[in-house]
């Protein structure tokens, strides 16, 4: 994830996203390829199956709300597509 960082940076700096939404978004994204990690994905092999399955462990594990999961359904889609440039 290290070579994405300044991508994600210049894309804050870029929109001018407050510090306490940046903070927001590494948390989620970070806890998101954790997950990926654990569970041996990398990061360019990360399929839309994974996603879902990080979803429901949000849901079922962690017992988040759903508003709290759309919250890193939304770190997860900006990271998918801004920086991996995938659709």
């Amino acid at each position: 994830m290290k070579q994405y960082d300044k991508k994600i940076e210049l894309f804050f700096d870029l929109k001018g996203t407050p510090d306490s939404s940046r903070e927001s978004y590494w948390r989620r994204i970070r806890a998101f390829l954790s997950f990926m990690q654990n569970s041996n994905i990398s990061i360019e092999d990360i399929k839309e199956e994974d996603i879902q399955q990080y979803i429901l462990f949000l849901k079922k594990e962690k017992g988040l709300s759903t508003g709290t999961i759309n919250k890193y359904i939304s770190s997860i889609r900006f990271s998918y597509t801004f920086v991996l440039e995938k659709d």
